[in-house]
């Protein structure tokens, strides 16, 4: 809980520089992609017929080569802006002050590494959501056939391995996330700071896994929500994604610090005259 609280704390304090930033993307994704897909198929399955390992596959992942273009745009657009959101953080805790206009330095000193991290993270998130629906595939033409809905067991091991794929992505998020920071403030390389990463997080993992999981709690029941219409749920993709970066902004930068017992200067107890 203390990560949570902390990120939460920090967050409210600044919600608003927060927020203008983290709009910019997730306007531009929520309302041209479906960054939650898997989601949106645990609640589409009971009704899907399925006539090939296609109807799986693209209910599960997002993708033609005009998203793919979509999806190239908005990562610019998101790599700039957290880059610019952990800079102004970065610098709010070192120095005690907030600075709203060093944005160059802020998207220079970051975008490297905040871009590298989110393009593993992808990758991962592809490669577990393929493994994943094929296993649904599998069980699928095995237990119902083809051409045919799926019974209340096929949709209990749908949900069990959503559960899976929420877990795998959980835990390969927390640690990149936690990875961008570490790169940047150390100057590290990617390797480097992988392996300094994880031994900070081995000490507190199951905090941190908590701490990660808070968006997407918030995500699962307004997606299952509002599934019933496309454009409801553009807007409450838009809406989880600006909770999503503002949330973990935050708790990547106010976390790495805790972990590594670095001074906060934002706090004005540490640098106060009694």
């Amino acid at each position: 809980m203390r990560y949570i609280k902390l990120s939460f704390k920090y967050l409210i304090k600044n919600i608003l520089f927060v927020f203008l930033l983290s709009l910019i993307p997730a306007i531009f994704m929520g309302s041209l992609l479906s960054p939650f897909k898997f989601l949106e198929f645990i609640n589409n399955y009971a009704n899907l017929v399925v006539m090939g390992f296609g109807d799986i596959f693209y209910s599960i992942i997002d993708i033609s080569w005009l998203k793919l273009l979509f999806y190239v745009i908005g990562f610019g657009l998101l790599g700039i802006c957290v880059s610019i959101i952990i800079g102004f953080i970065e610098n709010h805790f070192r120095s005690g002050k907030r600075n709203y206009f060093n944005i160059k330095n802020y998207i220079n000193n970051n975008i490297l590494a905040v871009v590298l991290n989110l393009i593993i993270i992808t990758i991962t998130n592809f490669i577990v959501s393929f493994l994943c629906g094929t296993i649904i595939y599998l069980f699928h033409i095995m237990i119902a056939g083809l051409n045919s809905a799926p019974n209340a067991g096929l949709v209990v091991l749908a949900i069990i391995m959503f559960t899976v794929y929420l877990c795998v992505m959980a835990v390969v998020s927390m640690v990149l996330f936690l990875n961008i920071p570490s790169m940047n403030l150390n100057g590290y390389t990617f390797k480097q700071s992988l392996s300094g990463t994880i031994n900070f997080i081995s000490n507190n993992f199951i905090n941190l896994l908590l701490a990660v999981f808070v968006p997407i709690l918030i995500t699962i029941p307004l997606i299952s929500i509002f599934n019933f219409s496309n454009v409801a749920l553009h807007i409450v993709n838009c809406i989880c994604i600006i909770i999503s970066i503002m949330y973990y902004t935050s708790f990547v930068m106010t976390a790495y610090f805790v972990l590594n017992n670095i001074m906060r200067y934002d706090n004005r107890k540490y640098y106060s005259i009694k």
